[in-house]
């Protein structure tokens, strides 16, 4: 596998803690893509691979690894003893971010319904449902504008044309 070597620089002058370079990322492609060529491991894609990585390479204790150490690590780090490690630590780090993010919204949806709402739970369960429907809004505001459209609407489900409309 031809990973390539590059001028060993610090990741952490290229602002490690927010995204990995350009450079860096081109050449742990082709690792990911052996990977996934060669070894079967359940639901094995390349965004689970790639995303296990890159969690692990932008954690603070590696911000000072240069791009050869970089790449070596996760060279490491995917070694088909490591690899069901990797991913289970992966894992659970984005279904706890998952939660926090249920929980989040939850949150915003409860302070936004009145408790005075005739069948409040309904309500809120409702609610929450309507927005799996919009898979695409994320932001708090976008959460928040689309709870609002629902409460103006009588608490009922909005439609991805309707909710446009309204934006």
């Amino acid at each position: 596998m031809a990973l390539g070597r590059k001028h060993n620089w610090s990741l952490a002058n290229n602002c490690m803690a927010e995204k990995l370079p350009q450079s860096l990322r081109q050449r742990l492609v082709p690792l990911f893509k052996e990977i996934l060529a060669y070894h079967w491991v359940e639901d094995l894609t390349f965004n689970r691979l790639s995303g296990a990585v890159y969690h692990v390479l932008l954690s603070p204790e590696h911000a000072h690894l240069t791009e050869d150490q970089a790449v070596d690590l996760a060279v490491n780090l995917t070694r088909k003893g490591q690899l069901p490690e990797l991913l289970a630590r992966y894992d659970a780090m984005v279904q706890r971010r998952e939660r926090q993010a249920r929980e989040q919204v939850l949150g915003i949806i409860s302070n936004m319904i009145p408790q005075t709402t005739p069948n409040r739970d309904r309500v809120v369960q409702d609610t929450l449902n309507m927005l799996q429907k919009f898979p695409l809004v994320r932001s708090i505001t976008g959460i928040r504008k689309l709870v609002q459209a629902r409460i103006g609407n009588g608490h009922q489900d909005l439609d991805e044309d309707e909710f446009l409309v309204l934006t």
